[in-house]
């Protein structure tokens, strides 16, 4: 096990469940009426480490890259995405959808992209969602996520993430299986790395979280509650476990923070029964496009 997975802390931090869900996903200036683009959810101390380009190719670590994509209205974004299958990746619906539900004009997934360089990239040309348009109410959060197909089998280069244990016969009981668990998560920040050394790469080098925690379940918005430091960009990154150093499993999606009235703030996920029936029926019909699949 490395050494950045394996100094795993557990922190208890009590929130106030309140308001406003804001969107971490894409660099785009308009996401939602209180988004600060340039905001970061670190919660305490800064955790996050910039792991090795050589540390990251080894599968499957390797099957987590930087989702670009330009918008119908011409803007450029940035998201986080993790191959889930042979040639599919899972991301957030909020990265691929805008507010009139429109898909990107075109889009890229850079595979373990650091700096100026990356192990693959493919174009992305189909689009399975949770969501129609970008979320529009606290309780559409639960369902951001998205599938997208990539051009080439970038799986048979990265592998891909397994999943843990979940409920695939009870949705209300989402979640369940991962809470009270502690959790890691590889991303791309936009405010990533701090170094100011490095400050030309900002954007474009991953960051790896080990040992932040999935604390708890809102019951009303239905969504995860956890604590790993996460900002603009890191919307898509797969919770994951590592049972081996070749065994990694996505626990839940994360897709943005709750933030409350008093200035404090929660990072939030969606639970793995969300998206796992359309990931399991697109691996089964090799992302067809003629697949449809359910939106739990």
């Amino acid at each position: 096990m490395s050494q950045n997975l394996n100094c795993l802390k557990f922190l208890t931090k009590s929130r106030r469940l309140a308001a406003t869900i804001l969107s971490l996903g894409s660099c785009l200036a308009a996401i939602a009426p209180t988004v600060q683009p340039t905001r970061a959810n670190i919660i305490g101390q800064d955790d996050r480490v910039l792991p090795s380009y050589q540390w990251l190719t080894a599968r499957p670590r390797a099957a987590v890259g930087q989702l670009e994509t330009q918008r119908a209205d011409g803007k450029w974004g940035h998201c986080t995405f993790t191959v889930v299958g042979r040639n599919i990746g899972l991301t957030n619906s909020h990265c691929v959808r805008d507010e009139q539900g429109r898909i990107p004009v075109q889009a890229k997934a850079y595979v373990v992209r650091y700096g100026t360089t990356q192990l693959a990239v493919a174009n992305v040309n189909a689009y399975w969602t949770g969501l129609a348009a970008f979320p529009k109410t606290p309780e559409e959060w639960r369902r951001d996520w998205a599938i997208i197909r990539f051009t080439t089998n970038l799986g048979d280069t990265t592998g891909w993430y397994g999943t843990v244990e979940w409920n695939r016969n009870d949705i209300n009981s989402a979640g369940a299986t991962v809470v009270g668990q502690p959790t890691n998560y590889i991303g791309y920040p936009g405010d990533w790395p701090t170094d100011p050394a490095l400050k030309a790469y900002q954007g474009y080098l991953p960051a790896l979280q080990g040992g932040c925690n999935i604390l708890g379940k809102h019951p009303q918005l239905e969504v995860l509650l956890h604590d790993c430091d996460i900002t603009q960009g890191t919307s898509g990154s797969s919770l994951f476990t590592a049972a081996s150093e070749i065994d990694f499993r996505t626990m839940a999606l994360n897709n943005g923070f709750i933030a409350y009235p008093d200035g404090t703030s929660i990072s939030i996920a969606v639970p793995l029964e969300r998206f796992m029936p359309a990931i399991l029926k697109l691996r089964a019909t090799g992302a067809a496009s003629s697949t449809t699949v359910i939106a739990p």
